[in-house]
């Protein structure tokens, strides 16, 4: 069969302005550094604001302290019969490793293609083409039946305090929309000779742990057998040997039934399906027997389980002490209906006497159910943008601002083109030499301007 990335597909027409909007946009946004913390997303929001006051869009920046700061822009209908579409995106981003990058992570530079520099895939190229999206929607002059919200918040890096949860608790008339695009889906996945486009439809929670083992101290010059670092090597040994119970969540489900369905799926991998659904407790090896790529499968896995990763470890003050604490902070994610408590207490069982263990923060999963109008009209977009490839909602393991805008029905979406690139993306994310292709970021574009033109034109 072919993979996803080497299938034959049409060459979807990309308007020429939304195309050089978005590059520019882009490029203007790569050159700040947002990086969080500190944020300064003040100057991204000043930089954004001087696109809208040319183009005379109407917007409110939202200050939630000194240097951080959201943009909320509105484009109105001139009879507004539903309630507005939200687009929004977060224009902070992760830090830098610089002297492993190619090239100047806020240059901006333009190479080859691709537009170098961090947040170019997260997220501030959806932040462009969103926006690209907006402007040229404006100078068409479309008469929109919708009111279109454009919101570029500060803080998701870091759980969105002083972004899109500040802004909802202060000014949520300023984002009182019915439906929402953002970040969090638009990559394809390939089962047999079926080929499709992942939405978001819910997300993991975020509930981390810290992990404290405890021992006596001494000269490091005299070895002891019973250490607080060495019961953290157990502890470590241990967690890598953990595994939550498998669920499945709604949006899951509604992800496999969406393969079955396909035409190209076989009756074998079809059957293997039904199974799965059809089972009171599914086991993973039933998912693993699944026809799919490594990589997709390690997303199923992270989306059927609770899972606790450890990313940061402290201890020691001085070589020559054997430290008496040694403190463990894990990346804690679980699953919509999951509770943060249970999920402490069932480490904490499993690493018996070893250590202690705390809840640093107390988050579960959200799913909801993706069917609505808004989400026929993207599945009607992508058709007429790639034909031939469907769209199906999924869980995303990752987390989003989308949770902190409660009143607003959110999908994950913003498409690239179904090339090898999509590979070559995921190790970027969060990693050095960040770069997106501008074919895949005016691909984007056009998408967000279609789906507004399909959804909100009167």
């Amino acid at each position: 069969m072919e993979s996803p990335v080497t299938a034959s597909t049409p060459a979807p027409a990309i308007d020429p302005t939304l195309r050089d909007l978005s590059i520019a946009y882009l490029q203007t946004l790569l050159r700040i550094d947002t990086i969080n913390l500190p944020g300064n997303e003040r100057a991204a929001c000043d930089a954004i604001a001087a696109i809208l006051d040319a183009e005379g869009i109407g917007y409110e920046i939202v200050d939630s302290a000194p240097g951080r700061a959201s943009i909320v822009a509105r484009l109105q209908a001139a009879h507004a019969t539903a309630r507005p579409v939200l687009l929004m995106g977060h224009v902070d981003v992760v830090s830098v490793e610089r002297d492993k990058w190619e090239r100047d992570p806020f240059g901006g530079e333009l190479v080859d293609g691709y537009l170098w520099g961090r947040g170019a895939l997260d997220m501030k190229s959806q932040v462009a083409g969103e926006l690209a999206a907006l402007v040229l929607l404006k100078r068409s002059g479309v008469a929109l039946d919708r009111d279109i919200i454009f919101a570029a918040f500060a803080d998701e890096e870091a759980g969105g305090a002083f972004g899109a949860e500040y802004v909802w608790t202060h000014r949520p008339d300023l984002l009182d929309a019915e439906y929402g695009i953002n970040e969090g889906g638009g990559s394809v996945m390939q089962v047999e000779d079926a080929r499709f486009y992942l939405c978001q439809a819910g997300e993991k929670g975020a509930s981390r742990l810290r992990i404290t083992t405890s021992a006596a101290p001494g000269h490091a010059s005299v070895p002891l057998d019973d250490t607080a670092m060495t019961r953290m090597g157990e502890v470590l040994v241990k967690l890598a040997a953990w595994r939550g119970t498998m669920k499945l969540t709604a949006p899951v489900r509604l992800m496999l039934e969406g393969i079955a369905a396909a035409d190209a799926i076989s009756d074998a991998t079809r059957m293997k399906i039904r199974n799965i659904l059809d089972t009171l407790n599914p086991q993973w090896e039933q998912v693993a027997a699944l026809p799919m790529a490594e990589m997709e499968l390690l997303m199923l896995r992270a989306t059927t389980h609770d899972t606790a990763v450890p990313t940061i470890i402290h201890g020691g003050q001085l070589i020559n002490v054997i430290p008496s604490e040694v403190v463990l902070d894990v990346d804690g994610r679980l699953l919509p209906g999951s509770d943060p408590e249970a999920f402490r207490a069932e480490i904490a069982a499993w690493l018996g006497d070893l250590a202690t263990v705390e809840l640093t923060s107390r988050e579960t999963g959200v799913a909801a159910d993706p069917a609505s109008p808004f989400f026929e009209a993207i599945e009607a977009t992508m058709a007429d943008l790639q034909p031939g490839i469907g769209v199906i909602p999924y869980l995303v393991s990752g987390g989003t601002d989308a949770p902190l805008l409660p009143g607003v029905k959110i999908y994950g979406f913003f498409p690239f083109l179904p090339t090898e690139r999509m590979a070559e993306y995921d190790p970027l994310v969060h990693g050095h030499n960040e770069r997106i292709h501008i074919d895949d970021l005016a691909f984007g574009a056009q998408f967000v301007h279609d789906l507004v033109l399909r959804f909100c034109a009167a």
